[in-house]
């Protein structure tokens, strides 16, 4: 990763994003292990997105969060459309450094954190695998593991990338290169996954993937032979239809000095949108804003000046070498 200073707009040490569906039973088991990890509660930003739960999942993470996680929130969306689109409204809504995803049915040990985290020291994501010497897996059937390594080796044999386990919901990113990646991602269902993998190999971003423990829990979502082929199909759509991200679209604003007018920096983090992306130079703050196109571009221009009159900014445009050489 290169040496651009980003900024984040909160003090959090990670975001954890949770997607969830009907997990009143399961999810409180879940955060309340979060809260023994080696980061500080107060530090973890913990994102729960409720996909259209008919059960008291939404109320019940609420009342978790406000107890224990004073930077967290539940995002509650009106109806069920899948976990790819719960993970990419979670990211988006990300404010830390680093940015975790897993099931709400906490399938992977909590201990794979650590070394996660400790891997983006090197690679841009960290992804958790059943597949690889060292992981270990617990009451997962004979069908079911045929099933998963099938489908792995189906997606290495469309993508050409070296990943042997691309479903396990365990995965960790640099912030900056996850909200770039979720902004290109369009599957909504469980072959997000492998789209997001896709998207980072194919854009060379370095990928670590690690053993985990990983239980088989009882009463999954998962149906193995309908969202497989659901998942499979889906992918393929997207291979179709895949094009690299050309370039990234923003504003460059400068900084108040003392010598000139500009604006403050708290100011800047707090008119723009949570899913953009910040670096610090030493006279102005870049907001790079994925996905967003030029007339777009110009609309937030143009209303960020009505709230700050004779503030200066100008366009600018990176592509991913810019940011990851």
């Amino acid at each position: 990763m290169s040496g651009n200073n980003y900024v984040y707009r909160s003090n959090a040490a990670i975001s954890i994003i949770l997607p969830a569906f009907n997990e009143e039973k399961r999810i409180p088991s879940l955060l309340d292990a979060l809260r023994s990890i080696s980061v500080e509660p107060q530090s973890i930003e913990v994102i729960v997105v409720d996909d259209g739960s008919t059960d008291s999942t939404s109320t019940i993470c609420r009342q978790f969060i406000e107890d224990f996680f004073p930077m967290g929130k539940v995002i509650t969306k009106p109806q069920n459309t899948g976990k790819g689109s719960a993970l990419r409204v979670g990211v988006t809504a990300a404010n830390a450094p680093i940015i975790i995803t897993m099931d709400a049915d906490m399938a992977t040990d909590l201990s794979a954190i650590e070394p996660a985290m400790k891997g983006l020291d090197e690679h841009d994501i960290v992804v958790g695998s059943r597949s690889i010497e060292g992981s270990q897996t617990q009451g997962i059937t004979s069908s079911r593991k045929f099933v998963t390594l099938g489908f792995s080796l189906l997606l290495r044999m469309l993508t050409k990338h070296k990943i042997a386990d691309t479903q396990c919901g365990f995965k960790v990113y640099r912030s900056p290169v996850a909200k770039i990646l979720f902004s290109a991602s369009h599957v909504k269902g469980f072959a997000q996954d492998a789209e997001i993998l896709d998207l980072a190999y194919r854009h060379n971003f370095s990928i670590l993937e690690i053993p985990v423990r990983w239980e088989s829990i009882p009463d999954s979502k998962v149906n193995l032979i309908r969202d497989s082929m659901s998942s499979l199909l889906e992918f393929v759509g997207y291979r179709l239809n895949a094009s690299k991200i050309q370039e990234i679209n923003g504003l460059r604003i400068s900084l108040e000095d003392g010598k000139k007018k500009g604006v403050n920096e708290n100011d800047i983090l707090g008119s723009f949108a949570s899913d953009y992306v910040y670096i610090r130079s030493q006279s102005s703050i870049d907001i790079l804003m994925p996905g967003v196109c030029s007339d777009e571009l110009k609309k937030i221009s143009e209303a960020f000046h009505t709230n700050h009159p004779g503030s200066e900014s100008q366009i600018c445009i990176c592509s991913l070498d810019d940011l990851f050489p």
